[in-house]
């Protein structure tokens, strides 16, 4: 066999790529589109494929079970945080530490407002185990780009230990949007600022005024 061949052989499998990745686009597009209309414990593996128009023995190639699909469409909407939290701060939001903190539970607040299926995944309270321990791994992402935001306008640490209280800074004001949303199926104004108090109050045992 040619060197030739052999890089072609290689090769090959290439072709396949994008069509498998439309289809998981689908699939992952499909979950989103069932969460925007129907609680998660009523959406099945096959209700995903079928609303997907992949056949559901297809659908098996790409993912486990509707856990594995869910999981990644958090990781999806964990990148829309991450992308909001990285736009530029307001001038009125810098003036102190409190401030921006405050700012950035506005902007996740912002976020889960605008998507339903979010709300359902993230800090549904009847978010699957599995979707939720992926999720905690996207927080502490997050955590990293909510670091970097603050050092670029406050003189903050810059240690694994700070780093790590972001992380449950997002979780703390997390808990609090949970409650929210079980109670009253949405993040209401009340507590959003129980979320900004509790946050806030972490953190400042960590930075320094």
């Amino acid at each position: 066999m040619t060197t030739r061949q052999k890089i072609g052989l290689r090769k090959a499998p290439t072709a396949t790529r994008e069509p498998g990745r439309k289809r998981r686009r689908q699939l992952l597009d499909s979950a989103y589109e069932l969460l925007c209309e129907q609680a998660v414990e009523d959406i099945s593996f096959r209700d995903i494929a079928n609303h997907a128009n992949v056949p559901e023995g297809s659908a098996y190639h790409f993912f486990a079970n509707r856990f594995d699909i869910f999981s990644s469409l958090a990781k999806s909407l964990s990148d829309q945080f991450i992308e909001a939290h990285r736009r530029p701060v307001p001038k009125n939001c810098r003036g102190s530490w409190q401030d921006l903190a405050a700012h950035l539970v506005d902007v996740g607040a912002a976020v889960y407002g605008e998507n339903p299926p979010a709300r359902q995944l993230l800090i549904g309270g009847k978010t699957p185990p599995e979707v939720k321990q992926a999720d905690r791994m996207n927080d502490r992402g997050v955590a990293r780009v909510m670091h970097e935001v603050f050092s670029k306008h406050f003189d903050i640490p810059g240690s694994r230990v700070v780093i790590d209280a972001f992380y449950y800074f997002i979780e703390i004001t997390d808990l609090i949007f949970m409650l929210s949303v079980i109670e009253h199926g949405e993040i209401t104004n009340e507590m959003l600022d129980e979320a900004k108090r509790a946050g806030t109050a972490y953190l400042g045992t960590y930075i320094q005024e």
